[in-house]
């Protein structure tokens, strides 16, 4: 337990075991609901649903994305990586049992092996893989479906392990290695993992650049190595990089930012609130090390039994919430005049009403968004310490437990920790101000992801300080737990100056705890005031009250275990309770906050069968549902039903995609298409009494079904068109899937048939058919094509419009006549066959989205891809019988690219295990201060 001797390093000393022991023991025990049948874990950017559809299902979706189970169809994200190569070896149920904690302990093992390059002694590589593994910043991600950023932090920590090794010894093997690592967290993390691959790049020149030698050769090594480390990583993510370009910036309208490499100010300042939504408030830092100071998930996303624990900060917060609120009236009107509100509330705003504008503002702020988060911010009381204590030991003049290259080292961490805390503040501060007046910089949305950076320097400076804490005091010959404090011996200088600043800390976190309880009727009524009731606000007011005093509690045992720990009570011998106290400390306080967010269900139980999914699967690609208004952001139609909005979307993430069903509705969609976007746009304007514009488009989009309100029925019939087009198919009622008692969310209702049911299933009888042949066509551009599509003169279902830049060159011969017959005889989401029987040369439409890489076949012979009604696929048929065949086809070259580098990391990696950690004999390199010696000053 004690380690060796700074400086010496064997290839197994038992510390990756003592990390499976002590990490994996304990996500054991924390996720054992999922070693349950039918238990999965409940994440909401990962649900089941969306990994059972059938445009997800692997190895298909690896060459070739696209997902058809919402809107109309589009490219997805599908890369090369390690979690997809997981997915693909277990089936979905088991993937999403153990991921969350199978992507913390693979982030455990990055620190551990991290930790084992800087050669520290066995037992603090397994402590500082520990505390990461048991990260809640990271947990909580995980646990809301992005355990890929564990993998990406992971490989991030790895890529630096790489990078510091000793063992490593070829420049261009270390770079070429590093790079494959910094790539493959790219493929994981996308844009978290190119912010990443920043602070790579900068420790890579700051460490090569400080190195011995002359300036010359170190700016050559660090160009060589930044270099191969840059081509290395572009190689192995060729293919993520591609897919997120097509998916994420082509056709938004960043691309032509993007080319030009900047954007007008005009266009910056609009996006500004857009890019900054989610950003850590100041206050709420302290989430660092208190992991319930503002409670932890958002309160439509908790169980029934911690509702005390609802998230009440202001991430995500619309910042017309404070301004509703302002003295100030140009700030309040300003915030209130982008609501679109009736001119009497806006004269109350204008006013100096204050009895009255309070009594409406809770009632505007219903309109807008008051708050979201998915994940936590802690990083563990005794993480933090010991980051501190790394820094405060960097800073030592006498007795350094560190040698010059790792004293650099902690500042650089440090300084890394400050910038990511202040560019994490977004729009609360002024990092990000100047983050986002930087070229391509300004398409990076959510200042928060800069806390992972954050998170990985303090488990990086935890590794510091709990190395500084063996090498000056573990591994000393033991002291008397009551020996006394003479200068000169244990407690001289720094130690003296740790336990003053300590005592200080704890008497301010007491006093901190009681004035929060003095505080707490302030707090009951900022509750109040925002959405909170007067009994679950006071619940939560004790909870986070609670939560500090925890936090009181830890702090005192943590500052305990260092204390002895400084005094030499827990050197030599006794250092195995040092090390079993500290790991003790460290899985209770990290655990504890872990719990709130792992959450399993029984996807058997809430992804069940039900009357309308039954009827709504047969032949799904022949028709979409819908139970919004509007596929985006639209008020769901089951307004009869409280919890009816609820259940549409649990079937819209699960019960949908895990029975193919395809869904008119937008489940997310940051960065809208232009082309969609004005597509959408045309259609709205509708009103109670206006249905048309939203019927037109169900008209034209293939959507058949609709899930409402009863009466419905008749309000489509008499304010829709075409007039009369609607027809109740079922009527039903929400009832839950077992009993009252069980009910924690919407997936635990279900429907049950009922003649005199509030709910109904509509039929749209003028719906266009997934696929039909138009023997009358007209070419015109784009503007007049989305004039034409919302005209009411305008009969789509004999007529359809071709963009003028896939035009047809042959012009209708009989437009009044038959044009025949066209079905589906072969359906994957990329891959669609259909027999057309056309009686005269026709368009054949499919109501599915156009875009780049779908191609056609007519008879086995390439044809042309039209783009017809503005945003949908065609194809010209002449007359006769015809199989058609639709292919999306992205280009595969960057894909083996990547595969290529995969194969070339595999055998670089397996030859340095093999070549420098079994088949060669190691040698001792010095690290640093010896335990009792101060580091000679550097030449």
């Amino acid at each position: 337990m004690n380690g060796d001797l700074p400086g010496k390093h064997k290839r197994f000393d038992g510390s990756f075991l003592l990390l499976v022991l002590l990490l994996g023991g304990t996500l054991a025990v924390l996720c054992r609901e999922g070693f349950r049948p039918y238990e999965v874990f409940w994440a909401n950017d990962l649900p089941l649903g969306a990994l059972m559809a059938g445009s997800s299902r692997l190895p298909g979706a690896l060459f070739a994305c696209w997902n058809d189970y919402f809107w109309i169809g589009g490219p997805g994200v599908f890369s090369l990586n390690l979690s997809n190569l997981c997915m693909a070896m277990f089936s979905p149920e088991h993937h999403l049992k153990f991921y969350a904690p199978g992507s913390m302990f693979f982030l455990g093992f990055g620190a551990w092996f991290l930790f084992r390059q800087l050669r520290f002694a066995p037992v603090v590589c397994a402590l500082g893989g520990l505390g990461a593994g048991l990260n809640m910043h990271f947990l909580s991600n995980a646990c809301w479906g992005l355990g890929q950023w564990n993998v990406c932090c992971g490989m991030i920590l790895i890529a630096l392990g790489i990078l510091v090794s000793k063992d490593i010894r070829p420049l261009w093997l270390k770079a070429v290695l590093a790079g494959f690592a910094t790539g493959m967290a790219v493929m994981e993390g996308f844009d978290v993992g190119a912010i990443l691959s920043v602070y790579v790049g900068i420790f890579l020149a700051f460490i090569f650049l400080t190195a011995e030698g002359k300036f010359p050769a170190r700016a050559g090594r660090t160009l060589l190595v930044g270099g191969l480390v840059v081509v290395a990583a572009m190689l192995i993510s060729l293919s993520t990089i591609f897919t997120l370009v097509v998916t994420q910036i082509k056709g938004t309208g960043v691309d032509e930012g993007i080319q030009s490499g900047q954007q007008s100010e005009r266009e910056k300042e609009s996006r500004w609130e857009f890019i900054t939504q989610w950003s850590i408030p100041k206050l709420e830092s302290f989430r660092v090390l208190i992991p319930g100071l503002f409670g932890y998930r958002m309160q439509e996303f908790t169980t029934s039994t911690n509702l005390a624990g609802s998230y009440w900060g202001q991430i995500a917060e619309d910042p017309r919430v404070q301004a509703l609120e302002s003295s100030d009236l140009r700030v309040r009107t300003n915030g209130v005049g982008l609501l679109g509100l009736s001119p009497q509330i806006l004269a109350v705003f204008e006013g100096n009403d204050l009895a009255t504008r309070e009594g409406i503002v809770d009632q505007v702020k219903a309109q807008v968004q008051r708050r979201h988060t998915g994940n936590g911010e802690y990083t563990g009381v005794l993480v933090c310490l010991l980051a501190i204590f790394g820094l405060a030991a960097a800073g030592r003049k006498v007795g350094s437990a560190y040698s010059a290259e790792e004293r650099r080292a902690v500042w650089f961490w440090g300084g890394a920790a400050l910038f990511s805390l202040l560019a994490a503040w977004g729009r609360y501060g002024v990092v990000y101000r100047l983050i986002y007046s930087l070229p391509y910089l300004a398409n990076i949305r959510s200042p928060m992801k800069f806390m992972h950076p954050l998170n990985l320097a303090l488990i990086i400076l935890s590794g510091y300080g709990l190395e500084a804490l063996y090498r000056c005091y573990l591994a000393k010959p033991s002291q008397p737990v009551n020996a006394p404090l003479k200068r000169g011996q244990a407690f001289s200088g720094f130690e003296t100056k740790w336990a003053m600043a300590s005592g200080a800390v704890l008497v301010a976190a007491v006093a901190a705890y009681f004035v929060m309880q003095a505080s707490k009727p302030d707090l009951l009524q900022y509750l109040q005031r925002n959405g909170f009731s007067a009994d679950l606000a006071e619940q939560m007011a004790r909870f986070s009250c609670a939560e500090v005093g925890l936090f009181v509690i830890y702090l005192a045992f943590s500052l305990g275990a260092i204390f002895f720990i400084l005094k030499g009570a827990l050197a030599g011998e006794r250092a195995v309770w040092a090390w079993a106290l500290l790991s003790a400390i460290m899985i209770c306080d990290l655990s504890r906050a872990d719990v709130p967010w792992i959450r399993y269900y029984n996807y058997k139980e809430k992804i069940s069968p039900n009357p309308v999914v039954d009827f709504l699967r047969q032949k799904p690609w022949e028709h979409r549902v819908v139970a919004h208004i509007a596929p985006a952001n639209g008020t769901d139609l089951g307004r009869s039903s409280p919890n009816f909005a609820g259940l549409s979307h649990w079937w819209l993430e699960n019960d949908y995609p895990f029975n193919d069903i395809e869904s008119l509705e937008i489940d997310q969609a940051p960065r809208m298409p232009v082309l969609d976007n004005n597509y959408l746009g045309r259609f709205l304007g509708y009103s109670n009494t206006n249905m048309a514009p939203v019927t037109r488009l169900w008209q034209l989009t293939n959507t058949r079904y609709v899930i409402g309100d009863a009466v419905l029925t008749e309000s489509l019939n008499s304010f829709g068109e075409p007039k009369d087009s609607f027809r109740t198919l079922m009527r039903m009622n929400l009832v839950p899937i077992i009993d009252y008692g069980h009910v924690v969310d919407a997936g635990d209702l279900t429907i049950q048939t009922n003649s005199d049911g509030t709910l109904a299933l509509i039929e749209f009888m003028h719906a266009l058919p997934r696929a039909k042949l138009f023997a009358n066509w007209q070419t015109m551009d784009d503007a007049a094509a989305l004039e034409t599509l919302g005209a009411p003169s305008f009969d789509p279902e004999k007529t359809v419009l071709v963009a003028k830049e896939t035009s047809v060159t042959q012009s209708p011969d009989h437009s009044a006549s038959d044009p025949g017959t066209v079905e589906i005889s072969h359906y994957e989401s990329r891959h669609l066959t259909l027999t057309a029987d056309a009686k005269t040369p026709a368009i054949l439409l499919l109501n599915d989205h156009t875009g780049d890489y779908w191609n056609v076949w007519i008879d086995q012979k390439p044809g042309t891809v039209l783009r017809c009604n503005y945003i949908m696929q065609g194809v010209f048929v002449p007359s006769g019988r015809h199989t058609i065949e639709f292919r999306y086809q992205p280009p595969q070259k960057m894909l083996y690219t990547s595969l290529a580098a995969f194969a070339l990391c595999i055998i670089l990696g397996g030859y340095v295990f093999v070549a420098h950690f079994i088949g060669r004999p190691q040698a001792k390199v010095p690290t640093g201060g010896q335990p009792n010696k101060p580091n000679p000053k550097p030449r």
